[in-house]
């Protein structure tokens, strides 16, 4: 215990260790020369303990006296510094060797009392008991949070891998979905197609052998036309009258010539049923509606804790235009009360004014000169006769 209370006086308030070569300010103050030398580079000349200014020019002298009694300490025998202290309430303080009782909060570490009367004094200190009582309170609130976090995060996985698995089967469905339509709009566009090349054929092998009938026809005049040139020329080049007058009275004229028979061929006719099917197509595909197998709303992947159904996609059809593509409907006119002189044709959606006949008139025919009123099979349309005049003048 003297010993001990001998190490306390013969410590330096600077470094809190033994005195290191000892000096004296004339305040009486002792100090490590060079704890007090690097004290008044960093903090101006004056004493750390009771802040008397050190003269200007005066010089620092060695402590004689206090330098023997230290290397009397120092000679004296060894002291058996004994175990390590631990972290447990006997543990010492390496410095002084007092229990540490205390609990600086300023530097985060446990201290003894004389501690607190240097380098801790104006620190934030609390009871080791108290420190534990406050920091265990701590680590049982950052527990439970721990553990709120947890089921958390336990919760919205569970919630994402139960998202992913409707993902996954809405997407197959989807795609089941999309590749049986586009397979069965592929067969019968194929159909179609093969149908329309089929109808095109056959319409053209019926004209190009009307052509050959009309060829041949007209061939056959032709040379029936250059032997009777030929034997007109034979008898007037005869010099016999009397076989000139005999053979000329039985020569025979070919017969009239005759006008071509039209030949039926209308670019319109043969693709008005294929116009009209694709026009049904677009409108089928502009249509809104929903798909058999599919989920009623899509999968939201918003914020986990109140997933909710995404908003539906705004069309980019005009709603006017989608109206319109509802209630389109392909007038079509009454051939039995059209004039004779119109031409219907593309399955009589379209009229043409002629002026060669179409057929002998019949009863319930609209005349030319009159307003014509044209039966629909869906609906009325009105044909004013200012438009029949202006069509008979061009």
């Amino acid at each position: 215990m003297a010993v001990q209370l001998l190490e306390e006086k013969l410590t330096c308030a600077i470094c809190l260790g033994l005195y290191q070569d000892p000096v004296t300010l004339p305040c009486g103050h002792n100090f490590c020369g060079a704890c007090i030398r690097d004290w008044w580079d960093r903090c101006g000349k004056a004493c750390p303990e009771c802040r008397e200014p050190f003269p200007d020019g005066a010089e620092l002298r060695r402590n004689v006296a206090l330098s023997g009694v230290l290397e009397v300490v120092h000679a004296g025998p060894a002291r058996d510094p004994g175990p390590d202290p631990g972290p447990g309430p006997a543990a010492r303080c390496p410095r002084h060797g007092r229990p540490m009782e205390l609990f600086c909060r300023t530097e985060g570490r446990c201290v003894c009392s004389v501690c607190t009367v240097h380098e801790c004094r104006l620190h934030e200190r609390a009871l080791l008991d108290a420190e534990r009582l406050k920091r265990q309170a701590q680590l049982r609130a950052s527990l439970e949070v721990t553990q709120q976090q947890a089921t958390q995060a336990e919760g919205q996985l569970l919630e994402l891998q139960k998202q992913r698995s409707q993902i996954q089967n809405s997407a197959c469905i989807l795609a089941s979905w999309v590749s049986g339509k586009f397979s069965s709009l592929l067969q019968a566009l194929e159909m179609q197609h093969t149908a329309a090349l089929r109808s095109i054929d056959v319409a053209k092998t019926r004209v190009l052998a009307q052509v050959r009938d009309e060829e041949q026809r007209l061939r056959g005049h032709l040379e029936a036309v250059a032997r009777h040139g030929c034997r007109i020329q034979e008898l007037l080049e005869q010099v016999d009258e009397q076989t000139f007058l005999q053979e000329s009275q039985l020569l025979q004229p070919p017969g009239p010539l005759g006008p071509l028979t039209p030949l039926q061929w209308d670019e319109d006719q043969q693709l008005g049923d294929l116009k009209q099917l694709l026009s049904r197509l677009c409108g089928l595909l502009l249509e809104e509606g929903g798909h058999p197998g599919a989920p009623a709303k899509p999968v939201d992947l918003g914020p986990m804790e109140a997933p909710g159904p995404l908003a539906p996609v705004p069309s980019t059809v005009c709603p006017l235009r989608r109206k319109l593509w509802q209630n389109y409907r392909n007038l079509t006119f009454d051939p039995i009360s059209a004039n004779r002189h119109f031409y219907l044709s593309r399955q009589d959606q379209q009229v043409k004014h002629c002026r060669q006949s179409q057929g002998p008139g019949r009863p319930g025919r609209f005349e030319l000169w009159q307003e014509m009123v044209l039966l629909c099979h869906s609906g009325w349309c009105t044909v004013a006769q200012s438009w029949l005049t202006a069509a008979s003048s061009s």
